[in-house]
C-alpha cells in the first residue's frame, strides 16, 4: 500500500491509498475507488473495517483498489468535495500517476474507474458519477447518503431522544469544542470504533452528524449557508429544490442526475434509520426515469452497514451474497472493451 497526496489546498494534503493487485499484469488496468463513511464530517481513507470484502475482491480480480480522502463538511462544503472529486480523477487520468505510482508496463486506463461509497461516501460517490472527468464506468452505492438531501429526515427538527455513543443524548454541549472555535479544513478524522484500521484518536466529529440531523441543520454545512434549513422547514418538500440558490444547486446532488451517469448498483438494509433505504429508492427510481442502467436491492433485516442490529452487530442474512453481486456488477463493468 502506498499513501499519495493526489491535491493540496492552501496546507491541506489531500491524499489517497493505493493497493496493487499481488498479480499485477503490464499493460492496462482498471481500478475501483472508495470513499470512506461518516456522514461526510468524520472518518478518513484508512477505515476500511466493513469494506475488507470489497478490496480484497477487487485485488483478486486483478483491479487497482485505491481509498480516497477527500474534505470534510465544516468549515468544508459539499462544493469543496465535489472539487476534491474533479481534482483526483485528473489526477488519476494524468501520465504521471502511472509513471510515478505504478510498476513499469503498468498503465492505469482511465476510461475504466467505477466508484463505491459507503454511508456518507455515498455523497462523494454520487459527485464522481456526475461531475468527475472521465466519467467513471459504474458506481457501487452502499446504504448512501446524499440521495435526498432536502426530505424531512435532514431537515426537520428532532426530540431529544437522539442518542450519544457515549451515553445519554447528543447536546449542544456535546460538540461545543468544535462549534465554539473555528475550525481549519480538515480531509482525514479518524473513527477508531469502526475498527483497527484508523488511527486511536478521535475528535468526535461523528457527533456533530447526530446534532445536525437532532436540529435539523446539515444543510446549513453542506451549502455553507447559515439559516438556509430554517427557511427550507417553511417550505413544502416539492418547493425546496426550487428555492436553493443556483451557485449552490450543484452541491444537491438529486437535482444533477441525467442519462449520463453511470450504470449503478444500490445495497440498502431495509431497517436503516440513519440513512434512510427511500434515499436509495428514490436515486433508483430517477435512474430508471432517466434510462440509466441501475439494480435495487434492499435488504431485509438488515439496519446501517448492512448489519444485523444486534450486540455485537453481526452482517444480516443475505448480506454477503448481495455483496457478491455487487463485485460482480463492477468487475462486469470493467472489462475492457
Amino acid at each position: 500500500m502506498e499513501t499519495i497526496t493526489y491535491s493540496q489546498v492552501d496546507s491541506l494534503n489531500i491524499q489517497l491509498d493505493l493497493y496493487l493487485p499481488p498479480e499485477l499484469e503490464q499493460g492496462l488496468v482498471a481500478a475501483v475507488v472508495h470513499f470512506h463513511g461518516g456522514g461526510m464530517i468524520a472518518g478518513c481513507r484508512k477505515i476500511l473495517s466493513t469494506q475488507h470484502w470489497l478490496k480484497d475482491a477487487t485485488l483478486e480480480h486483478g483491479i487497482l483498489f485505491i481509498s480516497a480522502d477527500h474534505r470534510l463538511l465544516y468549515p468544508s462544503t459539499g462544493l469543496d468535495i465535489i472539487a476534491d472529486i474533479k481534482n483526483l480523477f485528473t489526477f488519476l487520468a494524468s501520465p504521471s500517476f502511472s509513471e510515478t505510482h505504478l510498476p513499469p508496463g503498468v498503465t492505469l486506463d482511465a476510461s475504466r474507474i467505477a466508484v463505491s461509497g459507503e454511508s456518507g461516501g455515498g455523497y462523494a460517490t454520487r459527485a464522481a458519477g456526475i461531475f468527475a472527468e472521465p466519467k467513471p464506468r459504474a458506481l457501487l452505492l452502499q446504504y448512501a447518503q446524499g440521495g435526498q438531501l432536502l426530505d424531512d429526515h435532514w431537515l426537520a427538527v428532532k426530540g431529544r431522544d437522539v442518542p450519544d455513543p457515549e451515553g445519554g443524548i447528543v447536546s449542544r454541549e456535546s460538540v461545543a469544542h468544535l462549534l465554539n472555535k473555528q475550525q481549519e479544513p480538515i480531509s482525514d478524522d479518524p473513527m477508531p470504533f469502526l475498527g483497527d484500521d484508523a488511527p486511536k484518536n478521535d475528535s468526535a466529529r461523528t457527533k456533530l452528524l447526530l446534532w445536525w440531523w437532532r436540529t435539523g441543520g446539515l444543510i446549513d454545512v453542506v451549502l455553507g449557508v447559515n439559516g438556509m434549513a430554517r427557511f427550507l422547514r417553511t417550505l413544502t418538500q416539492a418547493q425546496r429544490e426550487g428555492y436553493i440558490p443556483s451557485p449552490l444547486r450543484s452541491a444537491i446532488l438529486q437535482t444533477q442526475l441525467t442519462e449520463t451517469f453511470p450504470p449503478t448498483f444500490l445495497l440498502h438494509g431495509k431497517d436503516d434509520r440513519l440513512v434512510l433505504p427511500a434515499e436509495s429508492q428514490l436515486t433508483y427510481d430517477r435512474l430508471q426515469e432517466l434510462g440509466v442502467e441501475a439494480e435495487l436491492h434492499l435488504l431485509e433485516g438488515a439496519s446501517h452497514s448492512l448489519t444485523d442490529g444486534m450486540d455485537p452487530p453481526n452482517l444480516a442474512a443475505g448480506a454477503g451474497e448481495v455483496q457478491r453481486k455487487a463485485v460482480e456488477f463492477l468487475v462486469h463493468k470493467l472489462e475492457a472493451e
